[in-house]
């Protein structure tokens, strides 16, 4: 932190607050779900401004720093030499020649190595250029750009369940972990970011038919930069998003036997051209493609039983590195990730405030399952085809995460962008449980939600 961290951040606030103040009061007089935008703002701001405070002060480094560094060089041989930026930005310099590079800076260029985590600096150039090269000024700027993503998101969740935007902005809003570490300037907010723009395109686009540009655009950019950042959460969406496509047209079939054949038959044709894709994107997706995925997974659980760890990591046991394999710890896999750390694996303060949300989130799935006698549970997911959806990604994310991570501290990062879905789905189940009780519905035939906007 600077001098311009204290004068520049205060300013952007100051005008983004003013800007978000008199955007939310228009639209609050047609749609009153907007009280809740400001707030929202608000706390994703003061999330990344946390964020950038705790790396610096707690941490003396790390991730979000190291992006900083990288994006500040960049933006530097940007002002001493448009040539040579063109070239490092857009082009394919060796590794040798980044270093180089680093002249132009007192920092290490620490990011050229991960093609996946440079484009991320990359991405914070031009808003470093905005702020002025001031770290907690860019960090007020991304928090605003990545949270209208994440309002949008919220925008469907009440538009799909209007009497539960209490609930959904706790689970969508103002959930901690994802506060924390999908609001500053680090690839985990703008994957958060990307996944819930990448929701908003598709369900405008495909589930409600609006074939506007616009929604289509957002499909696409949220792809973009899923692929160009973490692959494997493209894939995780991929599964639930054919389910909620083919649900929406199968249940309008009035042929029962039809209507659940269809189902699984789509299912397996989806799967099928998955693997397909997958097979086909092989080398173009580097450390991403299936045989590298599994390979190193299977690599990170052995690594993880070294000792430099120094306690801060999971194991789900030893397992082949084939499909086969992963499928065998795919339940320890999928519980690490969607409940892990517990309080029983806290080794610091910010391990500890993750392990109390994650045991508030345990013990809500835990009555839910109790109430429903587990196979209700999941019967129940059927009941509206977005609940499926924001299930299924969740499910599948928490295995791929699982089956990879080791770490606690990258562990809690990683799994923000699920988040969101998995908590809303617990609302949605909570909800639709209580309206069971009362024998208010008892199928999907009889659930009818009403729509707002």
């Amino acid at each position: 932190m600077d001098i311009f961290d204290i004068l520049l951040a205060p300013i952007y606030l100051c005008v983004i607050i003013a800007i978000a103040y008199k955007y939310s009061s228009n639209k609050l007089k047609k749609n009153p779900v907007y009280k809740y935008f400001l707030p929202g703002l608000t706390v994703k701001i003061i999330g990344a401004i946390s964020l950038g405070l705790v790396y610096s002060f707690y941490y003396t480094g790390g991730d979000t720093i190291n992006y900083y560094n990288t994006s500040k060089t960049l933006l530097n041989i940007f002002l001493d030499d448009p040539d040579t930026f063109y070239y490092v930005y857009f082009e394919k310099p060796s590794v040798s020649e980044y270093y180089l590079l680093s002249s132009y800076t007192s920092e290490f260029n620490y990011w050229v190595n991960d093609k996946y985590a440079y484009f991320v600096a990359k991405c914070f150039v031009p808003i470093l250029l905005i702020a002025g090269k001031s770290y907690m000024a860019a960090a007020v700027i991304i928090a605003t750009i990545c949270y209208m993503p994440v309002w949008w998101l919220f925008l469907i969740f009440t538009r799909e369940f209007p009497t539960l935007e209490s609930q959904f902005k706790w689970a969508i809003l103002f959930t901690p972990s994802v506060v924390f570490w999908g609001s500053g300037m680090m690839k985990d907010s703008i994957t958060l970011a990307s996944t819930c723009l990448y929701v908003h395109g598709f369900y405008w686009f495909f589930t409600q038919r609006r074939f506007k540009i616009k929604y289509l655009i957002a499909l696409l950019i949220g792809v973009f930069f899923l692929v160009s950042i973490k692959p494997y959460i493209l894939f995780a969406l991929l599964p639930g998003s054919m389910l909620w496509f083919v649900t929406l047209r199968v249940v309008k079939i009035k042929n029962t036997f039809l209507k659940f054949a269809l189902i699984p038959a789509f299912l397996g044709l989806g799967l099928l051209l998955g693997v397909y894709i997958l097979g086909q994107l092989g080398d173009s997706l580097g450390a991403y493609s299936m045989e590298k995925v599994i390979g190193t997974a299977s690599g990170a659980q052995q690594d993880l039983k070294q000792s430099y760890y120094g306690g801060n990591s999971f194991n789900i046991g030893d397992y082949e590195p084939t499909p086969m394999g992963l499928l065998s710890v795919s339940h320890k896999a999928i519980f690490a990730t969607l409940f892990r750390p517990t309080v029983l694996d806290v080794r610091n303060i910010v391990m500890f405030v993750s392990a109390l949300e994650n045991t508030f989130i345990l013990g809500f799935c835990l009555y839910l399952l109790f109430k429903l006698k587990v196979f209700r549970f999941f019967g129940l997911i059927t009941l509206h085809p977005m609940l499926m959806f924001s299930f299924i990604f969740s499910i599948f994310f928490a295995f791929s995460v699982g089956v990879s991570i080791s770490n606690f501290g990258t562990l809690v990062r990683l799994k923000i962008p699920f988040m969101p879905f998995f908590l809303s789905s617990l609302v949605i189940m909570n909800y639709f449980l209580n309206l069971t009780r009362k024998n208010k519905i008892k199928n999907i035939a009889d659930l009818k939600i009403q729509k707002v906007g």
